[in-house]
């Protein structure tokens, strides 16, 4: 399946498989007031990125690759529970130049270079190889597998024109190493998890949502991935899903609730879902250039409180994961 119909109209909804091309030559996009806009106009109103978060015992991984149009954007960053230090590194490259983010779903070659950084993220045959150097040192090399994991796909109508499309899998095993803070290389093993997000679409022109992700091993040794999210792809469905041990099961809507300096709420429409999340060191961005703008903030959490799923209940009890929120006007 082509996302793209031939009627220039993506297909909606989730899919069970995922779809093997996204061509946006098929793709018309019309203003509201009904002008068919192409070429570099067209280009400007469409955004993609690629995320990578990668659990390993107390260190959280984070990494990022956006092509925004009007700008490219890479970030990456290794966090340490244990002795609540960062190391980290964020850039912006005018114009996407030296940014490539390729969302093919399932063979692609995304890169963003800016010295003296460099992040490299292919994905062939279900497996995604990221490679992070500095100044063409290996900083982190990762081989994410993607077999036995059922993936969350779904495409949505986005305004009163658009669309978005995003591909998320959680619980996957990683092998590789990354290198410390203090220098010293680390090996993934058995235990580590990594999950992936590939968006991309034609998003509305001023947007926020709230998103929260988390993978972790249970009392009885089951892989535990979720994904909640708020304020995107509602406009036919959700993408909020919980994975048992590869496999994917549908939740109801979400509500984030801010309830005071660094605690949360999460809830589902259902009552089936109940999590409360402590919040620690945040990656934050703030830019106001009146016409574009961002303000991200994407925290280290830690998250407790019960899933109910058929006759099965979930608990998390002090579990890592991430907690982002997200406005945008581009």
């Amino acid at each position: 399946m082509d996302l793209i119909q031939s009627n220039g109209q993506p297909h909606y909804g989730r899919f069970s498989t995922l779809p093997k091309t996204i061509d946006l030559n098929k793709y018309q996009y019309k203003t509201p007031y009904g002008e068919v806009l192409i070429g570099w106009r067209k280009r400007l109103k469409y955004k993609k990125f690629k995320f990578c978060c990668i659990q390993h015992e107390h260190y959280t991984i984070g990494l990022a690759i956006a092509d925004i149009a009007w700008a490219g954007h890479g970030f990456f960053y290794i966090y340490n529970h244990q002795r609540s230090e960062v190391l980290e590194w964020n850039a912006i490259n005018f114009l996407s130049r030296h940014t490539v983010v390729d969302e093919q779903p399932l063979y692609n070659q995304s890169f963003f270079s800016k010295s003296p950084f460099q992040i490299d993220i292919q994905h062939a045959n279900g497996v995604r190889y990221i490679h992070v150097t500095k100044h063409g040192e290996i900083k982190l090399s990762a081989r994410i597998f993607c077999a036995g994991t059922d993936p969350l796909s779904m495409c949505s109508p986005t305004g009163i024109n658009g669309w978005t499309y995003t591909q998320k899998l959680t619980t996957l095993g990683c092998e590789g190493f990354f290198i410390n803070k203090q220098g010293a290389t680390i090996q993934f093993h058995e235990k580590t998890f990594a999950s992936l997000d590939d968006t991309c679409g034609f998003l509305r022109p001023e947007t926020a949502w709230f998103w929260l992700s988390c993978n972790f091993w249970d009392s009885q040794n089951n892989r535990i991935g979720l994904n909640l999210a708020s304020g995107v792809n509602e406009s036919f469905g959700n993408e909020n899903c919980l994975w048992i041990n590869g496999v994917l099961f549908p939740l109801s809507d979400i509500l984030f609730q801010h309830q005071g300096d660094d605690h949360w709420t999460i809830r589902s429409l259902d009552e089936k879902l109940n999590l409360d999340v402590k919040t620690g060191w945040r990656r934050y961005e703030n830019l106001n250039l009146r016409l574009v703008g961002s303000q991200f903030s994407q925290w280290q959490a830690k998250i407790s409180g019960t899933i109910q799923q058929g006759d099965q209940e979930i608990i998390l009890l002090n579990e890592y994961g991430l907690l982002e929120q997200h406005y945008a006007k581009w």
